[in-house]
């Protein structure tokens, strides 16, 4: 009898083990935001509220994560506690663009460091969004300083000098383009500032001369359908004036010389880059929020890139009139079998934070 015991005590603990290397072994675990627009205000739960009291909730609901199960839906560790993100990506908007009565970009820098930096236990990979560079280089209508470099620098400084670059205490955005990379269980994280525009493309060219065969996530700010006020003005003299309305944050040239004009050119490049580099295997994006997952067949239908769009907690276009949408994005990624899966993550359902799962999409890589 004692016997007996001690071999299913044994095969009990087995189990354990067995079953805990199944659920976390093979696995990476990320948490996905963007567009925090820090400096404005929103209705919220009654009342209209400052940006870091929306999203402080929002932190909030991560660390309910630790202990609440992922939803038995046939993906990624289903059934599983989420546990501890191996880290957090925000893909831009930091500070909000600085119109009358919206906060520097140095304050919504201070307070995401408050809220984010100084209070998650994980790494956080960061790329800069419009309302970041705008702020930094200016804009073509009125803001208020002119200029502000702060969360541009600061985005900057967060990561780039952990994969190899200096510091800097100023901004030019000819030279200080956020872009970095890093592989974790035979896996790539790519981070390509706004979007993957021709500077950003030759970078990725020069890793995949080296590195032709390991799978790749990329990461920006913009859809892959990038708008054209975005690009480069195609009018002489090429700057960022009130009657072009061109921002100027993408290396590339418009193809068209107007702001209200489809840039099909433009998008034709990326998705001529993207067949010539299937080891590219999804594409998460801001900007436009709302939570969507779609594949994009580029222009001439050439490709099927899956692409994951986030909600904005500050400017969802859907959760901005109804917020129990509020959402995140829980991804996990099994990289024995090569499976992705993106959970939607509806963090304010009936007015409380909390998790609530909504839309899940798995994909093979």
């Amino acid at each position: 009898m004692k016997l007996r015991r001690i071999i299913l005590f044994y095969f009990v603990c087995l189990v354990g083990v067995v079953s805990a290397f199944a659920a976390n072994g093979h696995e990476i675990r990320f948490i996905y935001c963007s567009d925090l627009h820090y400096g404005i205000k929103r209705q919220f739960r009654g009342e209209k509220v400052d940006a870091y009291k929306v999203i402080g909730e929002m932190v909030k609901s991560f660390c309910l994560l630790n202990k609440t199960d992922l939803p038995s839906d046939g993906g990624v560790g289903e059934g599983t506690k989420f546990g501890e993100p191996d880290f957090v990506v925000c893909t831009g908007d930091i500070s909000n663009r600085m119109h009358d009565g919206v906060w520097q970009a140095c304050r919504s820098w201070r307070q995401f460091e408050k809220d984010w930096i100084e209070t998650l236990g994980c790494p956080i990979y960061l790329v800069p969004g419009n309302h970041d560079i705008s702020n930094a280089i200016g804009y073509p209508k009125k803001l208020t300083p002119a200029k502000d470099e702060t969360s541009a620098i600061e985005i900057y400084n967060h990561n780039m000098p952990e994969f190899g670059s200096q510091k800097i205490s100023s901004f030019d955005y000819t030279a200080n383009k956020v872009h970095y990379t890093f592989i974790k269980d035979n896996l790539r994280f790519a981070f390509v500032g706004i979007w993957p525009d021709g500077f950003m493309r030759c970078w990725l060219d020069s890793i995949f001369k080296d590195d032709p065969a390991t799978s790749t996530i990329l990461f920006a700010h913009d859809p892959v359908e990038a708008d054209a006020k975005h690009f480069t003005n195609p009018n002489f003299p090429y700057d960022i004036n009130s009657k072009d309305k061109f921002e100027n944050l993408l290396s590339d040239t418009c193809c068209v010389n107007a702001i209200d004009m489809r840039p099909v050119g433009n998008w034709n490049r990326l998705e001529r880059f993207l067949k010539s580099h299937p080891q590219i295997k999804a594409y998460f994006h801001g900007d436009c929020n709302y939570n969507e997952f779609y594949d994009w067949k580029g222009t001439e239908g050439s490709i099927s890139l899956p692409v994951f769009r986030v909600d904005s907690p500050m400017k969802g276009e859907l959760s901005a009139d109804d917020e129990s949408l509020l959402s995140y994005q829980v991804v996990c990624i099994d990289t024995e079998s090569r499976v992705i899966t993106v959970r939607e993550c509806l963090w304010n359902k009936n007015g409380k934070t909390s998790v609530n799962w909504g839309k899940m999409r798995s994909i093979s890589y």
